[in-house]
């Protein structure tokens, strides 16, 4: 090969390929995040607890920003969060805002027993069969989720929340 028809060593262009990937990746999750932001919530309908008797559809209420609680009677996060997503019931008229809770993998009589040694308000019921839990790709327990008035997925909190990351999300939407 002659020197005029030489091609260049990757090495002289490192730095230009390591940003070109930065960039790359920069983008991927960007777009990864965006996704995230404008998923819309999957619907689903649930009866709701003591009686089974009524039902919550989701799509119904969109159009009033909802707070779902994903929980079971067994588990202790779910436990010491409930009185901070109560006292969001106690302070948001149910216009202003939708709290509703998914019971996973419960017995009903654990599962009612449970809203009543608490002293629960809010809506809750059963998903027997985990489907709304796939809906919401949920893998463990406590999980709280935030969906504003568009039916769109603006905050997801896997483990224990706490009050004040539940009012920041709700203070963002309603006030």
């Amino acid at each position: 090969m002659n020197e005029g028809n030489s091609i260049p060593k990757i090495s002289n262009y490192k730095s230009e390929i390591v940003l070109l990937l930065l960039v790359v990746v920069a983008v991927i999750t960007l777009i990864f995040i965006m996704q995230e932001r404008t998923k819309r919530a999957p619907d689903f309908e649930a009866e709701i607890y003591p009686t089974l008797e009524e039902t919550f559809n989701l799509n119904e209420n969109i159009g009033t920003p909802i707070l779902i609680n994903f929980w079971a009677s067994w588990c202790v996060p779910c436990e010491v969060e409930f009185p901070h997503i109560q006292k969001m019931r106690d302070k948001y008229k149910k216009d202003d805002l939708i709290i509703f809770g998914i019971n996973s993998f419960d017995l009903t009589e654990d599962a009612i027993s449970f809203l009543n040694r608490l002293n629960i308000s809010f809506q809750t019921g059963p998903d027997p069969n985990g489907e709304i839990n796939d809906l919401y790709e949920i893998t463990g327990l406590p999980v709280t989720i935030f969906i504003d008035k568009q039916g769109i997925i603006q905050q997801k909190k896997i483990g224990y929340i706490d009050e004040e990351t539940l009012q920041k999300w709700i203070s963002k939407e309603i006030e």
